[in-house]
């Protein structure tokens, strides 16, 4: 026979501090992103959204092949069309859309220790905030990709948000070992 759910006393760990086993015993998030948190996500989420669309109608005119990959050296490897470009923007763009709303569910994220009810909402918090910036990254290297695709930035400029996704992450990792 199961038991019914809620029924049972919660897991204290030995400090007597309850312990969430499991993505259900979770309460939900209890804070708001400050003010530049959520500016930022918003901006990458109408990025991520409308950078494809004004990409599509902006190479409409274009006749000839874009460069899409690029060796070591720096030089073109690989060109594709305009078509090809837009679905390179419209997954980046989704997914881009998709980590944004993944922040309004941070007790469905893994971390590498248990979470109490003395640790999860900072955690939580900071799970939410690497992802803002995650999401900036992208939506900063749609930017890039079309600047390069339009002529107007240089393809040496990738290593901006390439950095700006791998630093945030790096960073919000070891803070959350910090905030434990």
């Amino acid at each position: 026979m199961s038991e019914r759910k809620g029924t049972r006393e919660p897991i204290r760990n030995h400090d007597g501090d309850a312990v969430y086993t499991s993505f259900s015993e979770r309460p939900p998030a209890e804070f708001m992103l400050d003010l530049f948190h959520r500016a930022l996500l918003v901006i990458s989420v109408v990025l991520a959204a409308g950078l494809p669309v004004y990409f599509l109608l902006w190479a409409r005119g274009i006749g000839g092949p874009l460069p899409m990959q690029y060796g070591v050296d720096g030089e073109v490897t690989r060109e594709g069309s305009p078509a090809e470009a837009v679905i390179v923007l419209s997954v980046l763009g989704i997914t881009t859309i998709g980590l944004a709303v993944l922040t309004r569910y941070p007790r469905i994220f893994n971390f590498p220790f248990m979470l109490t009810e003395h640790n999860v909402q900072r955690q939580y918090k900071n799970a939410v905030q690497m992802l803002v910036w995650v999401a900036a990254g992208m939506a900063l290297l749609e930017v890039v990709m079309i600047g390069v695709w339009m002529g107007v930035l240089s393809e040496n400029l990738f290593w901006i948000p390439v950095a700006a996704i791998l630093g945030s992450t790096v960073v919000f990792i070891v803070r959350m070992f910090k905030l434990r």
